[in-house]
């Protein structure tokens, strides 16, 4: 598993309609945030996609996902630094692939709290 409820379980108090909530704006987001920083890294429009990749951090972060937030945080750190923005690219490609693994996981968490 990709993502842990657990601390969102514990911040809510186990409310079921906040945790469904959250997934659902998840969902709703997180494909549209991807497809807009996609535009974003290809025109290397870096102000950007360091937008887009803090807020993926943090939404990946509400739901447990730490392998997404890891990668977000990493791209957002290079662009804040100055650094190496050639890895930027290869990393966004292995954060896409994740986030697309853990969609269909907060899909099938989210049957949980219908």
């Amino acid at each position: 598993m990709l993502i842990n409820l657990d601390n969102l379980k514990v911040l809510s108090r186990h409310n079921h309609s906040f945790i469904r909530e959250i997934l659902e704006v998840y969902l709703m987001n997180t494909p549209k945030d991807l497809l807009k920083m996609r535009e974003s890294v290809d025109a290397q429009d870096w102000p950007v996609v360091r937008y887009f990749a803090h807020k993926l951090k943090s939404s990946s972060f509400t739901i447990g996902f730490i392998e997404g937030h890891r990668r977000f945080q990493l791209i957002e750190q290079i662009i804040k630094n100055e650094g190496d923005m050639s890895q930027i690219v290869p990393m966004f490609d292995e954060a896409i692939l994740l986030c697309d693994e853990c969609i269909t996981e907060v899909k099938l968490e989210l049957t949980k709290y219908i």
